[in-house]
């Protein structure tokens, strides 16, 4: 479902021909097809049916198959349809729907119940409840301590490992929508006064995933001071093995509090912290019920240990099949068609494609680094009309020891674009990612790239 993606659904889709002998069927969601058609064209194989169920005997025997294995969902807004669709066409490997795995005030609360330890927060429908809940909030995190000490400081390869300064701490909260991707209208704030405006913002905005209602709550939560990972998890009828730990370099820029400047493998087998996460991740999975599928999960380890920021049911939206392979030696999308597709007798398979197959029996829980690697977003500092591309500062970058995949997007690459500052992960300028043997390499690499950063562009 919303396959728009080469290397996420085209990749899926190639390797469960090529690999298993089974086809892909494309379908759009509801969400989606609004941004395209306004009628449903001749090629219905691209919609949903009308109606679910009512429509969907017709629908199925339409389709050039007798068995539905899966339903994959590549993007954020069509999930609830993935859900549902699998529910209702009667796939062989589903998950119960459930809200509680999109609502970010719901998904707490389950984890919550389930005896695992989730921030503190309050979903309010008044200006006055926000208020008086974010005053609490701040009172207590004025009295935190952030020293390094405490045990939740992970540095990894690259630096950066807490998500705020120990020197410029500030007591803070969370405000944001109970739906939202990439860090969508998520403020930090450090007083009432920031905290009424992220209200009204987020208020008089449009709900991730139906842009025909605006938000009618503000979910209020506390600020969890830490190192932040993400974990990248494929689940077998609720056996859940990580495909791949991450630890997020993001710092402010741009007056934006959370902008990602670099996502960093780490090795899960050698890190006691990542071990720990790694476990809390796949313990909230289980207390959503969550038996079958790829998930991308993102934690905080606090003093008080991980703490859940959310966890979204779908790939980790960037290029990581190229870097995980080079430094894990697998990918996730490998091991979800392992999981969906694996253990049939070799002769169901097309003749000489062993070698494209993973054995989800042989595959670790936990995966471990034969390289060290990261993903780097390139933030962009320039706003206005592009007047000067710094050729040799990219030329520098491509030259690199440690540069594996290098991409600058389109509208940053022609003089008198228009282009704005990188406010999040959707308004970075590109990527670059970079791999190597030696951890001290890796980071000069890094933090040069992170140095060339502000002059890679200049526009008036």
């Amino acid at each position: 479902m919303d396959s728009f993606c080469p290397y996420f659904g085209g990749y899926m889709a190639n390797q469960a021909r090529d690999a298993y002998g089974v086809c892909t069927i494309n379908v759009l969601s509801n969400y989606m097809k609004n941004y395209f058609a306004k009628e449903k064209p001749d090629d219905w194989q691209h919609w949903m049916p009308e109606s679910i169920p009512i429509d969907m005997a017709a629908w199925k025997e339409r389709l050039p198959c007798e068995e539905i294995v899966a339903v994959h969902c590549e993007s954020d807004s069509g999930l609830a349809d993935a859900e549902q669709l699998a529910l209702t066409a009667g796939v062989k490997y589903y998950n119960t729907p459930n809200e509680a795995r999109r609502n970010k005030y719901l998904m707490n609360n389950a984890v919550a119940a389930a005896g695992i330890p989730v921030v503190k927060q309050k979903l309010c429908q008044t200006g006055n409840e926000t208020l008086e809940f974010a005053t609490e909030l701040l009172a207590r995190a004025s009295e935190q301590d952030i020293s390094a000490e405490k045990g939740y400081f992970d540095a990894g390869v690259l630096g950066q490992g807490m998500n705020i300064e120990k020197s410029e701490h500030k007591a803070s909260c969370i405000v944001k929508p109970i739906r939202g991707v990439a860090s969508e209208n998520v403020h930090l704030c450090h007083d009432l006064e920031s905290v009424k405006a992220a209200c009204n913002e987020i208020l008089s905005s449009t709900i991730f995933g139906d842009a025909t209602q605006k938000h009618q709550v503000v979910l209020v939560q506390e600020f969890a001071v830490g190192t932040e990972y993400a974990v990248d998890i494929v689940s077998k009828n609720g056996e859940h093995k990580v495909a791949a730990l991450w630890r997020y370099d993001k710092r402010p820029a741009n007056g934006a509090p959370f902008c990602y400047y670099a996502t960093e493998l780490i090795d899960a087998t050698k890190s006691e912290i990542g071990r720990a996460v790694c476990e809390y991740a796949k313990s909230c999975l289980s207390a959503l019920d969550y038996k079958w599928g790829l998930t991308h999960n993102e934690i905080i380890v606090t003093s008080e240990g991980p703490r859940l920021v959310e966890v979204n049911c779908r790939q980790h939206n960037m290029d990581f099949a190229p870097i995980t392979m080079a430094c894990i030696g697998y990918n996730a999308f490998d091991m979800l068609l392992a999981a969906y597709l694996g253990g049939e007798p070799p002769e169901t398979y097309p003749p000489g494609s062993e070698h494209l197959r993973l054995d989800w029996d042989n595959l670790p829980d936990l995966p471990s680094l034969r390289l060290f690697g990261a993903m780097v977003h390139l933030v962009n500092s320039a706003s206005g009309k592009i007047t000067s591309i710094q050729g040799q500062m990219l030329d520098e970058i491509y030259n690199m020891e440690s540069r594996l995949e290098l991409e600058i997007y389109p509208e940053f690459m022609e003089i008198g674009n228009e282009i704005s500052k990188t406010t999040d992960i959707r308004s970075d300028a590109g990527w670059c990612q970079i791999v190597n043997e030696d951890p001290q390499a890796l980071r000069r690499d890094y933090d040069r790239i992170v140095e060339l950063m502000p002059q890679l562009f200049v526009a008036e």
